[in-house]
């Protein structure tokens, strides 16, 4: 059954954006690590 979670805010959807970022940056930075190459190739 869903439930009504309300409407989400300009600031939140920025803050999930942001960290979405920062974790896709991290990301990149593992596989260039471990793969080599450069954050940017991933």
């Amino acid at each position: 059954m869903p439930r009504d979670q309300g409407s989400v805010t300009d600031q939140e959807l920025e803050a999930l954006r942001d960290g979405m970022a920062k974790q896709g940056e991290a990301l990149r930075e593992a596989l260039a690590e471990d793969l080599g190459g450069d954050p940017d190739d991933y």
